[in-house]
């Protein structure tokens, strides 16, 4: 793919797609830490995917594709829903009511250092991560730690940020597992089609959750709630993951890879322009240690590339 000499127009929808993974998926955190404050989390978490995953059914009605799956496809699409899309989100929806949009995205950009640490110390691997890569592992988590340690201390954080952080870590590290698992499963049914069960499982699951916490109660559905939750299912969700799949089949899955340390600037950058959240300096150096350690791996890993080669075999690209 590095070698694909693009085109003036395929330049400019490539300009435009990275633009989306970027504007879209930063974006995201800051229109999740909005919605949380109006609607319960489980709602935030599940209300997109349900969305995302009833347009794209839509769409696969219309093309005529069968819908249908295979017990196992059944079984390994539903274990993906809850990992990624319940597990995930959830924590993700959780946290990000607690902590600032900047750092809830620095905390999931963590996502690389899990998927190189999985493929590390889990069998089967193919590859053994390099000393630069497991520098970037190390110096990935304690960046964070020193960050949140030091926030905490300074009371530039409240105290509940602390569950809130390592749930974000847990959420990080679920999609992380879901991935690797990704990596070495086979379907039968089409991937546009596993994908689109598994949004409505693991949506579905998250409202299930939130109605059973009571949520519908503390919610409050006002016409901006609403505004962004559609934003998150329709630019956070539909048009950022496609804009993702097509940088996968047009420029090197280095390049795509940017987006999990672009992701938390920009939401830093709208955070602050958009909630008032600010960062003291020394945030500033705990958020430059932890995307400096996630660049490199996600540069050296041989295990991140595979994977996102593998989500450019699901998405159907």
């Amino acid at each position: 793919m590095q070698g694909i000499a693009l085109s003036r127009h395929t330049t400019l929808k490539v300009i435009l797609a990275f633009a989306c993974v970027y504007l879209f998926w930063g974006s995201s955190f800051v229109a999740i830490r909005y919605s949380v404050q109006m609607v319960h989390p489980a709602f935030v978490a599940g209300i997109r995917y349900l969305i995302a995953g009833l347009v794209l059914l839509v769409f696969l009605l219309i093309r005529g594709r069968r819908l249908s799956l295979t017990r196992r496809d059944l079984l390994q699409v539903t274990g993906l829903g809850l990992l990624m899309f319940t597990c995930n989100t959830l924590l993700l929806s959780y946290g990000g009511k607690q902590l600032p949009a900047g750092l809830t995205a620095l905390i999931i950009s963590t996502i690389p250092l899990f998927i190189a640490l999985l493929d590390a110390i889990l069998p089967g691997r193919s590859s053994t991560p390099s000393l630069r890569s497991w520098i970037g592992i190390v110096t990935g988590f304690a960046g964070i730690a020193l960050l949140l340690n030091h926030s905490l201390r300074e009371g530039l954080l409240p105290q509940t940020a602390a569950p809130a952080a390592i749930g974000l870590l847990i959420a990080a590290l679920a999609w992380a597992v879901g991935s690797v698992m990704l990596n070495r499963m086979t379907f039968t049914a089409p991937p546009l089609v596993t994908t689109c069960w598994q949004m409505l499982i693991g949506g579905g699951v998250d409202v299930l959750i939130g109605l059973v916490a009571g949520g519908h109660h503390t919610s409050q559905w006002s016409t901006s709630a609403w505004l962004s939750l559609l934003f998150l299912a329709v630019f956070g969700t539909l048009a950022g993951y496609t804009s993702y799949s097509y940088l996968l089949r047009r420029v090197s899955i280095a390049s795509v890879a940017t987006y999990a340390y672009i992701n938390p600037l920009v939401a830093v950058l709208l955070g602050w322009l958009l909630l008032d959240e600010p960062l003291a300096r020394s945030q500033w150096l705990g958020l430059v240690i932890v995307l400096a350690s996630v660049a490199m791996v996600v540069s050296l890993s041989p295990a991140t590339r595979r994977v996102a080669a593998n989500e450019m075999e699901a998405s159907g690209t």
